[in-house]
């Protein structure tokens, strides 16, 4: 498990880190209650992004397949910029905003030639969609390396109108906020307003006892000073829930506290963690050494040379 977590942190930081832009709230739907930004520049720059790009470019068959990549299908992961995604709560719906990566003549050229897609127009804009499969699809390339994608084309109607501030948009939460300001170029956002989502689909009976507890909550993950930092937020519907859920997350740290005593790469790992509880809201924040990440993942590599 230990060996899982290390190994999974520093991937997920260098395999997506790669150029970005922070949150632009402007590009998240008016009536979201849940959002996920990607900010694919704070992650390559972080040091294990960095880490891990110095050790890709030794390996040629790494690059070897990112070329296939770039040259077959267009994929360049050194060019995605960021992503960001919204929704109401409605199951299987919402926008996804996503700058660079993919070349949009080859994209264009693949969805044409595939006779199932549908092709539509919105304005000058033009539209692919398909209702084949367990879901329905739909894209469009816009200039300047901008995707925009969502379930139908009113989905894609209205990320193109975000996409160009053409739109009113999200005005944003205080948890939101406190999220941004919590941890120095931070490379992914996740908020839900938990009250307003639930209201949009169906949840199973067995889960919404416990979300009818939960307000809003959301976490952030950057890397500063050599540690990487998540910060998560919750607010809950009372200051007698929140008193639960703070003990349930003591509980937690307890348990992780006790098996770093016995176990020197975990106690090197967790550098710290804090619990904070002010009325219905609940801080917590982790901090992870970035080089223990590093250094498990550089014992991995050289295992499987």
């Amino acid at each position: 498990m230990k060996k899982t977590l290390l190994s999974l942190f520093g991937l997920g930081l260098a395999l997506v880190s790669i150029s970005g832009k922070p949150l632009d709230l402007s590009k998240v739907s008016r009536n979201a209650n849940w959002l996920m930004h990607m900010d694919f520049d704070a992650m390559r720059n972080s040091d294990v992004g960095v880490f891990m790009r110095d050790k890709m470019d030794k390996i040629p068959e790494a690059l070897d397949r990112m070329d296939k990549m770039k040259e077959k299908y267009g994929v360049d992961l050194e060019g995605f910029s960021y992503l960001t995604m919204s929704g109401t709560g409605e199951k299987h719906k919402g926008i996804a905003i996503m700058k660079g990566g993919l070349d949009p003549d080859m994209v264009i050229d693949f969805a044409e030639s595939r006779g199932e897609l549908e092709v539509s127009r919105l304005g000058k804009q033009t539209v692919y969609s398909s209702d084949r499969g367990r879901h329905s699809m739909a894209f469009a390339a816009l200039k300047k390396g901008v995707f925009v994608g969502g379930p139908d084309t009113d989905s894609v109607s209205e990320g193109i109108m975000l996409s160009k501030g053409k739109t009113a948009s999200y005005q944003g939460h205080p948890i939101l906020e406190i999220l941004t300001n919590s941890v120095e170029d931070p490379g992914f956002i996740v908020f839900a307003d938990v009250f307003g989502a639930v209201k949009n689909t169906e949840i199973d009976s067995r889960v919404m006892p416990m979300l009818e507890k939960v307000k809003a909550g959301g976490m952030v993950i950057g890397e500063s000073k050599g540690l990487i930092q998540v910060v998560a937020v919750i607010e809950t519907t009372s200051e007698e829930t929140s008193k639960q859920v703070e003990a349930m997350i003591r509980g937690g740290m307890a348990m992780i506290d006790m098996r770093a005593a016995q176990d020197k790469r975990l106690e090197r790992f967790m550098q710290g963690h804090s619990i904070k509880r002010d009325g219905k809201m609940i801080w917590m924040k982790m901090k992870l050494s970035s080089d223990e990440i590093m250094d498990h993942l550089e014992k991995e590599m050289k295992k499987s040379v």
